[in-house]
């Protein structure tokens, strides 16, 4: 008998091949199929190497999805926590300016000056008109009549930082705010402008606010301020 003929009597295995598989482990043996005659159909330990990487990449792809979930949850909690001052509306002809703790309007036409705008704060609001420079910062306690004014106001609308002065002040209502006055600011020479400061408890946030524009668009800032 040829050797072809003994191989195929064999069982298709030549007699050194059938002794190395004979002498595999049983943990080993687990990996060789003996059944080749099965074509491209997967051994039952390859069956159970896919279903063992289906369910880990299941599991990945739900714990992805869980910890996206709560990322996202989390941010919509606290971005609803956010302040974004007063809801008001706007005249027509202006535009609402929200400072996250207070909302007031300005003429549609002026738009933010970065000169005078910076992450600390202030924020001017400028047109051809006029100007209205903001100040946000942080009290711990009800402001009074006496309170200085930050030395960021002495800069808006100003080449240079110009001391100003303050009188007549009074006690007026503001959306928002828990205390609020209002003054006349002057200067030499013939400024005047409008200031407002206003505090509020629930933030400990002070807003100060002066406005130089004509008197008709100065009452309608400073009236969209008012509760």
């Amino acid at each position: 008998m040829s050797e072809v003929e003994g191989w195929q009597a064999s069982g298709g295995h030549s007699p050194a091949s059938r002794f190395d598989i004979e002498r595999l482990g049983d943990s080993e043996r687990t990996d060789v199929d003996l059944h080749k005659d099965r074509g491209l159909d997967l051994t039952p330990a390859e069956r159970l190497r896919r279903r063992s990487n289906r369910r880990w990449m299941v599991g990945l792809a739900v714990g992805s999805i869980l910890i996206l979930g709560a990322a996202l949850l989390v941010s919509a909690i606290e971005t609803s926590r956010e302040p974004s001052g007063p809801s008001i509306s706007a005249p027509v002809g202006y535009q609402v300016v929200r400072d996250g703790y207070f909302s007031y309007v300005v003429p549609a036409a002026w738009s933010t000056n970065q000169a005078y705008t910076d992450q600390a704060g202030d924020v001017d609001t400028s047109g051809p008109s006029g100007w209205a420079g903001q100040h946000i910062g942080y009290l711990l306690h009800a402001p009074t009549l006496q309170a200085a004014p930050p030395t960021a106001l002495q800069a808006f609308g100003q080449p240079a930082p110009s001391p100003f002065s303050l009188a007549h002040g009074h006690e007026i209502t503001v959306r928002g705010a828990s205390v609020a006055f209002e003054y006349q600011a002057s200067r030499p020479g013939g400024f005047h402008a409008v200031v407002v400061h206003a505090w509020s408890s629930a933030t400990d946030v002070e807003l100060w606010l002066m406005v130089d524009a004509p008197s008709a668009q100065r009452s309608v800032i400073i009236n969209s301020l008012r509760a």
